[in-house]
C-alpha cells in the first residue's frame, strides 16, 4: 500500500535541499544584481525612457530561468538517483509518480521564488530608468542593501547556529527584496523635475520667498507584471523539460539539450510555420516544440502598451498543456527505469 501523505514531505524536502546549493545562490544573486545595475549600464533611450532597460531585464529573467532550472532539476532527480537516495525513498511505500511529482513541485516552488525576486527587481529598475543617474539611484539602493543584508544575516546565523549559509541567504534575500520593494513603493519623497533643482524666487509686497517646487511622480509600472508572469510560465516549462532530461543526463548534457529546445522554440515560427502546411513532420514538430514567442511580449509594452491578463490566461493554458505532456513522458520513462 502506497503512503498518500508522502507527497508534501517530499516536496518540502526538495524546497529545503535545492537552495543549499551554492550555485543556485550565486546565479540568482548575480542575475538580480545585474538587473539592478541595468539603469546605470544602459543610458540610451531610443525614443522611450527605460525601454532598453525593461527589455534587457526581462531577457535576463528569461535566460536566468533556464540557467537556474537545469541545475535545480538535476540536483533534485539525477543527483539523488546517482547517490542512491531515490532508491532508498522508493523502497518505502512511495510510488514513483508521486516521487517525481513531488520533485517537480519542489523545484517549481524555488523557480517561483526566483521569478518573484526578479520581477520585483525589474519593477524597481524600470522605475529608476525613468530618471537620470542623480536621482534614479534612490530607487535601487534598497535593492543593493537587501542583497548585502541577506548575506550578512546568513553569515551571522551560520556562525551562531551552523545553519547552511546558502539556503539561509537565499530565503533572506527573497524576504529583504520584498521589504525593499515595499519601502520604495510607499516612500513619499519624489525627485524634482529636471531644471527645477534651483529654487525660484518670487517677489511679493517687497518680500522675496521661494516658490514651491514641482515634483515628478514616478509610479510603479504595474503593466510589467503580465510580462513577468509570462516569463514565469515559460520558466516552469523549461523546468519540466530539464526534469525530463535529468532522468538520464547530467547537468551539462541537460543544459545543452534544454538550450537547444530553447533556441529552436525561439525560431520555430521562422523555421517551421511556413512549412507546416506542406509537410506533416514539420506540422508535428511545430506543435511539439515550445513556442517561446507566446511568452516574450516585451514589444507590446512599447509606448505605454498593455498586456491583457486574458492573454496571460490563454498562455497559461498553453503552458499547462505542454508541461503536462512533458511530465507524462517523464513519468513513463521513470516508471521503467532501474533505480538502485
Amino acid at each position: 500500500m502506497k503512503y498518500p501523505g508522502s507527497f508534501f514531505p517530499l516536496a518540502r524536502l526538495t524546497c529545503v535541499e535545492i537552495p543549499r546549493q551554492p550555485a543556485l545562490l550565486l546565479l540568482s544573486t548575480t542575475l538580480i544584481l545585474f538587473i539592478g545595475c541595468l539603469p546605470f549600464l544602459i543610458t540610451h533611450n531610443l525614443g522611450e525612457a527605460g525601454k532598453l532597460v525593461r527589455d534587457s531585464a526581462l531577457a535576463m529573467m528569461f535566460l536566468g530561468s533556464l540557467l537556474l532550472a537545469v541545475p535545480a532539476a538535476c540536483n533534485a532527480v539525477s543527483t539523488e538517483i546517482r547517490r542512491g537516495t531515490a532508491g532508498a525513498i522508493l523502497s518505502k511505500p512511495v510510488s514513483r509518480i508521486r516521487f517525481l511529482a513531488a520533485k517537480f513541485t519542489g523545484v517549481s516552488m524555488i523557480m517561483l521564488v526566483f521569478s518573484g525576486m526578479a520581477s520585483l527587481a525589474i519593477l524597481m529598475a524600470d522605475r529608476a530608468s525613468a530618471l537620470d543617474f542623480q536621482v534614479g539611484w534612490r530607487y535601487l539602493i534598497p535593492l543593493y542593501l537587501a542583497i548585502v543584508g541577506a548575506y550578512l544575516i546568513a553569515s551571522v546565523i551560520n556562525f551562531m547556529t551552523r545553519r547552511p549559509f546558502a539556503s539561509t541567504a537565499f530565503w533572506c534575500m527573497a524576504i529583504l527584496i520584498l521589504v525593499a520593494f515595499t519601502w520604495t513603493g510607499i516612500r513619499s519623497e519624489t525627485p524634482h523635475e529636471e531644471g527645477a533643482h534651483e529654487p525660484q524666487v518670487i517677489e511679493h509686497a517687497g518680500h522675496t520667498h521661494a516658490a514651491p517646487q514641482p515634483h515628478v511622480e514616478v509610479p510603479i509600472r504595474w503593466s510589467l507584471l503580465p510580462a513577468c508572469a509570462l516569463i514565469t510560465l515559460a520558466a516552469l516549462m523549461l523546468q519540466a523539460l530539464a526534469l525530463l532530461c535529468a532522468l538520464k543526463l547530467g547537468v551539462v548534457p541537460s543544459l545543452s539539450v534544454s538550450f537547444g529546445f530553447f533556441m529552436m522554440g525561439l525560431m520555430s515560427d521562422y523555421l517551421l510555420a511556413s512549412r507546416a502546411a506542406e509537410s506533416l513532420w514539420a506540422k508535428i514538430l511545430y506543435f511539439a516544440l515550445p513556442n517561446w514567442q507566446h511568452f516574450w511580449m516585451a514589444d507590446a509594452l512599447t509606448g505605454g502598451g498593455q498586456i491583457p491578463w486574458m492573454y496571460v490566461a490563454s498562455a497559461a493554458l498553453y503552458a499547462l498543456t505542454w508541461t503536462t505532456g512533458i511530465l507524462v513522458i517523464a513519468f513513463g520513462i521513470f516508471d521503467r527505469m532501474e533505480v538502485c
